[in-house]
């Protein structure tokens, strides 16, 4: 059995908890676009002393937009914690790595990293440097997509892995292609969905549409990321 846990900060921001390693992902931003939500300067304090961001191990940005990344902010948490690496496509900090090329694997103990290099959606972003990550923990894997094309081909790639968990942006699950994609080619135990405004920034209605369409996904165990440091506990077996 493998036991994970996935706190969100805002928007796609998320740390995830698995066996000793602490993963933040695109949780460290600041702009704010609208009918989307952004880490207020409160919200970020919060992140700083939170337990379940404290002391990370790696520090991973899918692409630098603002509402994923902010150097300012990237750059303090890199100088709390200085053994954390820093891992994004763009050079944008004096310390970290930075991804290039379509495949980056890194290994650390028994758990592997695979940095997958993955259009984003929308034409007028398709030149963004951006990059989802699969993290394999002994045969536990968890995908993440970042704002990568819904049902990208891409992504055909990982037709024949064992996914236990994908954590996707909320038009995975409210678009048919996204929700056809997850049943029929990554086929995850389990889902969840990022990407969600707070209340009072949804403007389009994203989180009702998300909430509907959760139900559509019934042999799947979706948990939607709804409220500022929302966890959720996700336990599934390694089956052969």
């Amino acid at each position: 059995m493998r036991h994970v846990q996935l706190t969100l900060s805002a928007n796609a921001g998320l740390a995830l908890q698995l066996a000793d390693k602490r993963i933040w992902i695109d949780a460290a931003h600041s702009e704010k676009i609208p009918g989307m939500s952004a880490l207020t300067e409160e919200q970020w304090r919060c992140v700083l002393r939170h337990p379940d961001f404290m002391a990370p191990d790696l520090l991973f940005f899918t692409h630098c937009h603002g509402d994923h990344f902010s150097a300012p902010r990237a750059a303090e948490a890199a100088r709390l914690w200085p053994r954390a690496v820093v891992a994004l496509p763009e050079q944008k900090l004096e310390r970290q790595t930075l991804l290039t090329g379509s495949h980056l694997r890194v290994r650390s103990g028994s758990t592997e990293f695979h940095f997958l290099r993955l259009t984003h959606e929308g034409l007028e972003f398709a030149d963004v440097p951006h990059y989802g990550l699969l993290v394999d923990d002994g045969g536990y894997r968890i995908l993440f997509t970042g704002d990568c094309q819904v049902a990208g081909g891409e992504l055909e790639q990982l037709r024949d892995l064992d996914i236990h968990l994908a954590v996707v942006d909320f038009p995975w699950i409210t678009l048919r292609k996204g929700r056809e994609f997850l049943q029929n080619v990554l086929r995850p135990r389990q889902v969840a969905v990022c990407h969600i405004p707070f209340p009072a920034d949804d403007e389009i209605g994203a989180r009702a549409a998300a909430i509907r369409a959760a139900a559509q996904l019934p042999d799947m165990d979706v948990r939607l990321f709804l409220e500022p440091f929302q966890s959720e506990r996700f336990v599934s077996p390694i089956l052969p």
